[in-house]
């Protein structure tokens, strides 16, 4: 059984890697050279209202991004001649009775074992989970369809994972379609 669960997960997961946004030249490229991390943020944020995101400031470093109707918490950080970043990361509301549940804790640590796509944890006081993972790019620019494409990467991986792990798992969510 353990076998037939790893191999299940393996073949997710590079199911996953066929999907992977790959850098796409089109016109709509996101410039944020000689930007800090609160300036990328609302550039960010600015370009994907003007391309018809729903996104919004949460903070002066973090946006929110209403896309295929999930909500992702967007973190900029951007450096110079280096290799930049926009942390992605997705929030799973944990229903209040199964929020100390150790199943809870050993599904966390499988899927960080047995999957590398992206980091899972839990949030303080066990009332969410959150799955973290990042957009890489460099020069300090990034391509919309990039991100459209890690969004649309990101929720069809997810949408795998809740398929794979046992439905009890899925039951300790409070919006299952999240």
């Amino acid at each position: 059984m353990k076998r037939l669960s790893l191999a299940l997960l393996t073949l997710v997961f590079l199911t996953g890697c066929d999907t992977l946004p790959h850098r796409i030249s089109t016109d709509n490229t996101i410039d944020l050279q000689y930007q800090n991390n609160s300036e990328a943020t609302e550039t960010l944020v600015t370009t994907l209202q003007n391309n018809g995101f729903t996104a919004k400031a949460i903070s002066p470093t973090q946006l929110l991004v209403r896309y295929n109707d999930h909500d992702f918490l967007m973190e900029p950080k951007v450096i110079e001649d280096g290799l930049s970043r926009i942390i992605v990361s997705r929030l799973f509301e944990i229903k209040e009775e199964y929020q100390h549940s150790p199943e809870l804790f050993v599904l966390v640590i499988a899927l960080n074992r047995h999957l590398n796509f992206a980091k899972f944890s839990m949030l303080p006081e066990n009332r969410a989970g959150q799955v973290q993972t990042a957009i890489t790019f460099v020069d300090e620019k990034v391509q919309l369809l990039e991100i459209q494409k890690f969004l649309e990467w990101m929720d069809d991986s997810l949408n795998q994972i809740k398929q794979m792990v046992p439905p009890e798992a899925v039951q300790m969510i409070k919006d299952k379609n999240a």
